[in-house]
């Protein structure tokens, strides 16, 4: 199952890889998977399955000449999040709760210069059992023969929750077009998660500049005419601070949860990954691992496959070019 997913990712890309001519961009649809089934470990646990989707687009009235670029996006993910084993049935013996949650977001991105990108979000979203979590991980299961999860009637209740985000990027040409380096500052402030995260990632390979570049997603808009096909892999790593979690630590408001932990306040990330992109079309794998976030636990690692897909505008191709 997993298998064919990732090589329908793969297929579909390569697919769409005959380039067209001087056609500028301005929507960009992407679909990812995140799951540590992909590595062939036998493991499922811990942050256990996401499915994340983003529609991007330019305002109508953005004058291609501006040397700002603006890039509206918006996200609906579907996540879930199990203790060490499924089979394990005594509450007690949970590594972390079980929790679902589905959520969505829009933000504003705004490249002022080639090298910098500034963004703000609002989330909102659900947890528990109305986030179909349980619902889908059980479906699954029975329907590809895997054993049933035991434990999803202790998971995080329901409750509605809202998140703002903010967030800074700032590239560093090591060597222009072939190794650079992007700092990452990331904040979250809500009901659900309240946390700060900062990244550093080397690049390696035929680059381009951040507002035209597959790292932030912003291969729509002014210059996506003219932005030849590349490819880099990349290296980061980042620390994050964590106030709050709700997929872990339950409500801010209550304790109504029948059983939570407590997060570690520091978590260390890793990322391995190669990036692919034509004109009309990008492929993205990338190896995650985290330090422990519940005391006691051990480190997680999952696999995630995106694929996006950018469009012309519906109304003229002319208007989003140089």
């Amino acid at each position: 199952m997993y298998l064919r997913s990732f090589l329908l990712f793969l297929f579909l890309f390569l697919s769409i890889q005959v380039r067209s001519q001087d056609i500028a961009m301005s929507r960009e649809f992407s679909l990812s998977n995140e799951n540590d089934v992909y590595l062939l470990r036998e493991s499922d646990r811990y942050y256990s399955n996401g499915v994340i989707a983003h529609y991007r687009w330019l305002p109508k009235n953005q004058d291609p000449e501006d040397s700002t670029k603006i890039i509206f996006d918006f996200e609906f993910s579907h996540k879930f999040y199990t203790p060490q084993d499924l089979l394990v049935s005594n509450v007690d013996e949970f590594h972390r709760p079980y929790a679902g949650l589905l959520s969505s977001e829009i933000s504003f991105n705004q490249y002022s210069k080639r090298t910098t990108r500034r963004y703000l979000g609002l989330g909102i979203g659900l947890v528990g059992k109305a986030s179909g979590g349980q619902g889908f991980q059980e479906w699954y299961h029975s329907a590809v023969g895997f054993p049933a999860p035991r434990g999803w009637q202790y998971q995080i209740p329901n409750e509605f929750i809202i998140n703002l985000k903010a967030g800074f990027n700032k590239q560093f040409m090591l060597s222009p077009g072939r190794i650079d380096v992007m700092s990452s500052t990331d904040f979250s402030l809500g009901t659900g998660f309240t946390h700060a995260i900062q990244r550093l990632d080397i690049r390696f390979g035929k680059l381009q500049w951040l507002r035209n570049s597959t790292f932030t997603n912003a291969l729509i808009g002014t210059g996506s005419d003219n932005i030849p096909r590349h490819n880099y892999m990349f290296l980061g790593y980042g620390l994050q601070y964590v106030a709050h979690n709700i997929t872990i630590d339950g409500s801010i408001w209550n304790d109504d949860a029948v059983h939570t932990e407590t997060s570690q306040p520091w978590v260390r990330h890793l990322r391995i990954g190669f990036a692919s992109s034509s004109d009309k079309a990008t492929f993205k794998l990338t190896y995650n691992w985290s330090s422990p976030e519940v005391s006691g636990i051990g480190r997680h690692a999952y696999l995630a496959l995106e694929l996006l897909l950018r469009f012309p505008s519906n109304s003229s191709n002319n208007s989003v070019s140089k």
